[in-house]
């Protein structure tokens, strides 16, 4: 019965072994259907949003060339694994807080299975597509071809729209995929070309001056009145701004001269396959704004520009994906939106998976509220007919939305004679305006800003003007995030608009800026030179102020690159759990309590019911729908952020993925070793194989790392694999002709008898093939045959841990065998 028994166990491994081996990889194959062409599905909710019967032009022309992107969603299993992730990076009681991945730990984690890949990549060739490359996270595809090429693989057609005396391009139906892989597809990105437009204004002309009598700010005064100290400047810290144009380094450095900050430009880094680097007017006076003003307020940081090129189907949202998908900067600042209607549940829910792989990463995303107040869908009208709305990217919860206030203290500014457009304060030189300002008496005279100035909501808008004023209200996509509670946040279980608030008012103490296309995109343009003496133009007088939402979220952007110097972090992810986290009581916070966003509205529209002439909301204590939690005192922020982070001294590890092009071949990876908090020890590393890859071989170079007198050090993890085993001859390979070509004569043999005896017949021949070959099951004798096959293709995983006393942790690197 033993030997029976013994029998029995090896039949049941032979057929084990005999079946094919499965990896990681393959446990994450989500396309297990034949992708048949003809059997397609519809993507709901796909068909761009402005893609209006009213604004339709006809077709377009079929052999226009496009670029596009197909991008797949994360599988529920992923999805629940990144927001159990991203829970741990910022709980402090947690092993993983704080503990970022890298671009390619997040794609092996997060990303689609090479096998998946491959049956899209095939499918989209067999349209006539051609197939670009596969993005850095692998949850995208891109592809060209001409838009009949494009209708025809994605069921759908491509209209022409005439939108307000614009011209665009978009696809009018949902499109249709396979269904083998159509549910695991979130959208497709570049089958339109409405590119976002930026959240700026223009400043009505009221500054400090000799000239004026009325004040403005430059970035002396930014620091003095949001409290921001000098003893940290941005030494050492990245800053990614993200746009849509070229631009000029002359703007830039003459903003830094005037403002008596040391040349720095911002380095510019064009996204691939965006075409070629063009200046687009109006869209520059926003970069010049953006770059200016984070750079002002992190004035040693380096400032990354990232941008597409002249290609109208790539916009600043490609930019935020490629400085995600890079992890180019721990802080990204976006000053560009739209609100959620126009862009649709499809795209918007594609930009808040881009922005969770940021925030794994670390990153921290600022964005701005808007500029159109509670009707954010009525770009820059007169009377609101599409009711309340929010801005996008500000609504994702991964992202800081930030609103506009107003300074209400130094209202006492010299009046302006309508005629001639001059102040009417006697003398040459403004008057001090006290406890808040002093007295300018040149037109290169510095900050002038003495203490904090109380601030009001940020509304400019006039009866029968274009909309001007901060945008905020509730997500009609996003739910209640778990952290966004407090005195006055609204229970309506939806994500609110913004987080935070700063200056944006273009009327009152607006920003300066030098730009060159400020004066060239003016309706009617204006000759002018920009920043000829000081922030003064070449006439001696013009200055080019500008206010909006946008001016906030470069200038926060600038804060946390500030908070990252301060707290020595490689990066603070999503900062919103602890912005709402910080006690009111602190004195973070300046709380807004007055002003309104409330715009006009047209009755019978939308939120706009009889009886109505005005949407939005009012400022009040505590979070509100206008100013958020309020401004910031960053030294007070800065100090609290200190006291709530760990201290002790403790230190991080970080590894590369690592890719073996066949059996048999090694790689490498380097692990970095990083102190934190102070940390001046020596850590010993070791690595091991997951349990599952037995055929792979780790070692690390050196197995210690000695960090007393550096922050970071480096080991090399060498991954060795198993080649492809030549079948042994003699006994072994009739052995082995008997397992596989017995296989080939039990087919025939077997063809045709019942099902049941052709079973049992099955199992006695394995037992003949096992008594031959000698397995070396149940005392058989013989030598045991070799396998013939080595590492298996597959994507596993190295875990490699630190100790240093009772300090431990791991990092594990990804390791592919093509």
């Amino acid at each position: 019965m033993a030997k029976a028994r013994a029998s029995l166990a090896c039949a049941a491994l032979l057929i084990i072994c005999i079946a094919p081996g499965s990896t990681q990889i393959a446990s994450r194959d989500r396309i297990l259907r034949l992708v048949d062409a003809a059997d397609v599905a519809g993507v709901k909710g796909t068909a761009h949003p402005l893609a209006r019967a009213q604004y339709d032009q006809g077709r377009t022309t079929p052999t226009r060339q496009l670029s596009a992107s197909l991008v797949f969603r994360l599988s529920p299993a992923q999805q629940a694994d990144l927001n159990r992730l991203l829970r741990e990076q910022q709980d402090r009681s947690s092993a993983n807080y704080h503990k970022w991945l890298t671009p390619d730990q997040y794609a092996a984690r997060f990303g689609m299975s090479s096998h998946d890949l491959a049956k899209v990549t095939s499918w989209l060739a067999s349209q006539g597509l051609t197939v670009d490359g596969v993005s850095r996270n692998r949850n995208e595809i891109s592809f060209s071809g001409s838009v009949g090429q494009v209708e025809y693989a994605l069921k759908t057609e491509i209209h022409n729209y005439s939108i307000r005396g614009e011209q665009h391009f978009a696809n009018a139906t949902d499109f249709g995929l396979p269904v083998a892989f159509a549910s695991e597809v979130l959208g497709v990105r570049g089958l339109n070309d409405f590119r976002p437009k930026p959240r700026l204004r223009r400043a009505s002309p009221r500054f400090t001056s000799n000239i004026s009598g009325n004040h403005f700010l430059i970035p002396g005064d930014f620091a003095t009145i949001y409290d921001v100290p000098s003893a940290y400047d941005g030494t050492g810290q990245m800053i990614a701004v993200v746009g849509q144009t070229d631009i000029s380094n002359t703007d830039i450095d003459a903003f830094r001269s005037a403002a008596g900050l040391a040349k720095k430009d911002p380095v510019v880094v064009l996204v691939p396959g965006s075409g070629s680097l063009a200046h687009f007017s109006g869209d520059e006076t926003e970069a010049d704004l953006d770059l200016e003003w984070s750079g002002a307020v992190a004035s040693n940081a380096t400032i990354k520009y990232v941008t597409v090129g002249n290609n109208t189907n790539f916009s600043v949202f490609d930019s935020l994906s490629y400085a995600i998908q890079n992890n180019v900067a721990p802080v990204i600042s976006i000053s560009y939106g739209n609100c959620e209607a126009n862009l649709g549940k499809s795209f918007v829910l594609t930009m808040q998976q881009s922005a969770q792989q940021a925030n794994s990463q670390g990153q921290t995303i600022s964005g701005p509220s808007g500029d159109d107040g509670a009707a954010d869908c009525d770009f820059k009208a007169t009377s609101a007919t599409h009711g309340l709305a929010v801005d996008v990217p500000a609504s994702i919860p991964e992202v800081t939305g930030v609103g506009g206030t107003e300074f209400t203290g130094d209202a006492s500014q010299c009046p302006i004679d309508p005629t001639t457009g001059k102040h009417l304060c006697p003398g040459s030189v403004a008057p001090a305006d006290p406890p808040y300002w002093n007295g300018s008496s040149s037109p290169t005279s510095g900050a002038s800003a003495l203490i904090y100035i109380p601030e009001k909501t940020w509304n400019d808008t006039v009866s029968g003007q274009t909309f001007s004023s901060g945008g905020g209200g509730a997500s009609i996509f996003f739910g209640k995030p778990s952290w966004q509670v407090g005195t006055g946040v609204p229970n309506d279980g939806k994500r609110d608009v913004p987080d935070i608030a700063l200056n944006a008012s273009n009327g009152h103490d607006s920003y300066l800026i030098c730009s060159q296309d400020y004066f060239d995109s003016a309706n009617p343009p204006v000759t002018l030179t920009s920043c000829t003496t000081g922030f003064r133009a070449s006439d001696g007088q013009s200055l080019q102020g500008i206010g909006g939402t946008s001016a906030g979220a470069p200038t926060f952007a600038g804060i946390v690159a500030l908070i990252n110097q301060a707290t020595s972090s490689n990066g603070l992810g999503n900062v919103n759990p602890m912005l709402y986290a910080l006690s009111p009581s602190s004195g973070v916070f300046h709380d807004v309590t007055s002003g309104t966003n409330k715009v006009n509205c047209t009755v019978g529209t939308k939120n706009c019911p009889s009886g109505t002439t005005s949407i939005g909301f009012s400022a009040g204590t505590g979070y509100d729908q206008v100013t958020g939690l309020g401004s910031l005192d960053v030294t007070k922020l800065i100090t609290a952020w200190l006291a709530a982070i760990p201290s002790s001294p403790d230190f991080d590890l970080d590894g590369l993925v690592s890719t073996a092009s066949a059996p048999g071949q090694s790689g490498t990876s380097t692990i970095t070793v990083t102190a934190e908090n102070g940390f001046a020890g020596t850590v010993s590393l070791a690595c091991a194989p997951s349990s599952s890859t037995a055929q792979i071989s780790c070692a690390l170079n050196p197995t210690s790392v000695d960090l007393s007198s550096s922050k970071t050090g480096t080991s090399s993890l060498s991954i060795t694999t198993v080649a492809d085993l030549q079948p042994p001859s003699g006994m072994h390979q009739r052995g082995l002709w008997m397992m596989n070509g017995g296989g080939m004569i039990a087919a025939v043999f077997f063809a045709g008898i019942p099902s049941r005896r052709r079973w049992i017949g099955l199992f006695g021949l394995v037992l003949i093939a096992a008594a031959i070959t000698g397995v070396g099951c149940g005392g058989g004798s013989g030598t045991p045959v070799q396998k013939n096959q080595g590492t298996p293709a597959g994507t596993y995983v190295i875990t490699v841990t630190g100790t240093s006393g009772s300090l431990s942790h791991s990092t594990t690197v990804s390791f592919t065998v093509q």
